[in-house]
């Protein structure tokens, strides 16, 4: 459940830190240009790190944090490079450094969620990765490299991937749905909305998930890899028509959207009453220590036979522009993002890696919630970054609630969204 409350503070952090900040770089937006030797990098091989440097990373409480303790050990032992790891929450970090950066108080690494991105850039406040060269990149799944570039330029050092997929309940159901069509017939039999007993149950009204429906159908949110606010997607023809199947949904979970939480869905589930939910990789612990016999699946192929297209969120780490070893951080961030590393932190935080050559690596193998999970990693698209993705959550939020709880044509309540959304972007 800690997980599952980052997310929605993520989502929150993001909307509050682009009202902040506005809607993206205006004409008086002042950015840091990279000082002299800040791209110290040693040709046909490895960075060397500046003389004397020493690191400050920042990173939040938990396992991700100790997994950085553990690195930076290693890391000075290997460069001589003496590292300070200090707990920030990563979904603070972006704002907290709009102050520190400029004062020299700040990080020379931070971990944030790349949804943070555009922010950061528009600020000055991030290096480009000039460190992953092509075969580095191949290294990693694609959308967690898209997911941390920003206007064709690549910033982040990806150290894990989340998204969403189905988890059902094998003693109500004895075979996992491959399919939406499964569900719906299972429904037929299992439903008993008198007793709380669902077939499904997700957060409807909330983007992050029933993103999934529209864009299985086409939809997106914005164009151009998510960089482009004057293309907005969530009332294209294929977005009406994943919401028109989303609405279809309503028989088999007859439930008004004010009336579904994520406390409520996955106390459901625990409970033995809903048989399979929507939810990501942090729900996990909560489910093994109540010794709930699930299994975890990807999304059920839609009716248009395709598989739905999730949200995903990638960690990463990035280096501070005000960083006074800029080659030390980057070879930091690097080297805290090789194959070993990265399968060492999945060790110490069960967080899905996002590089591809560890799919096979026995320790994933033998971990088949994380397959599942990766393998809809495959079916995913990283939240769009821009400052005016801000914009909207709110307005899509309303939107589905006006399809679901009212029954409103799905394509007027998205053309309502989107006209809101635009009209919130011109503000700013």
């Amino acid at each position: 459940m800690a997980k599952k409350a980052m997310l929605s503070t993520m989502i929150a952090g993001l909307i509050s830190f682009s009202l902040l900040t506005g809607c993206g770089p205006s004409a008086t937006t002042s950015v840091r240009e990279p000082q002299s030797g800040e791209e110290q990098q040693v040709s046909q091989g490895e960075l060397k790190p500046e003389p004397g440097a020493e690191l400050v990373v920042w990173e939040s409480k938990g396992p991700e944090l100790e997994y950085l303790k553990a690195i930076s050990q290693k890391f000075q032992q290997e460069y001589g490079v003496k590292v300070k790891v200090e707990a920030v929450p990563a979904i603070d970090s972006v704002k907290k450094l709009t102050t520190d950066g400029p004062a020299g108080l700040g990080a020379d690494v931070f971990s944030a969620p790349h949804d943070h991105l555009g922010n950061a850039v528009a600020a000055g406040l991030v290096l480009g990765n000039d460190v992953f060269d092509e075969k580095r990149i191949s290294e990693f799944m694609p959308s967690a490299i898209d997911g941390v570039k920003y206007q064709g330029v690549l910033y982040g050092f990806p150290t894990a991937i989340d998204t969403y997929a189905l988890y059902y309940n094998k003693k109500l159901m004895a075979k996992a749905p491959e399919t939406y069509e499964d569900i719906i017939k299972f429904a037929k039999d299992y439903n008993d909305p008198a007793n709380k007993k669902f077939a499904l149950m997700w957060d409807v009204s909330q983007l992050y998930q029933s993103y999934s429906f529209l864009a299985g159908y086409g939809g997106y949110v914005f164009g151009k890899n998510g960089e482009d606010a004057s293309d907005i997607g969530l009332n294209h023809e294929g977005a009406i028509e994943g919401a028109k199947f989303l609405q279809s949904l309503k028989p088999i979970l007859p439930i008004n959207i004010n009336d579904l939480n994520d406390n409520i869905i996955t106390g459901f589930f625990q409970e033995g009453k809903t048989a399979a939910i929507i939810n990501g990789p942090w729900l996990i612990s909560g489910l093994s220590k109540d010794r709930i016999d699930y299994g975890v699946v990807p999304l059920p192929l839609l009716p248009n036979g395709q598989r739905p297209v999730s949200f995903s969120g990638i960690r990463a780490l990035y280096v501070n522009s005000y960083t006074k070893y800029p080659a030390a951080a980057k070879l930091f961030a690097d080297y805290a993002t090789r194959k070993d590393n990265l399968k060492l932190r999945f060790e110490m935080t069960t967080q899905l890696p996002p590089r591809s050559d560890l799919a096979d690596d026995p320790i994933i193998r033998a971990n088949p919630d994380a397959l599942a999970f990766l393998e809809q990693a495959k079916h995913s698209t990283p939240m769009p970054s821009i400052p005016e993705m801000g914009n909207v959550w709110m307005p899509a939020s309303t939107a589905l609630a006006s399809i679901w709880n009212d029954n409103t044509d799905p394509a007027a309540a998205l053309n309502k969204a989107v006209e809101q959304i635009k009209t919130a972007t011109l503000k700013h």
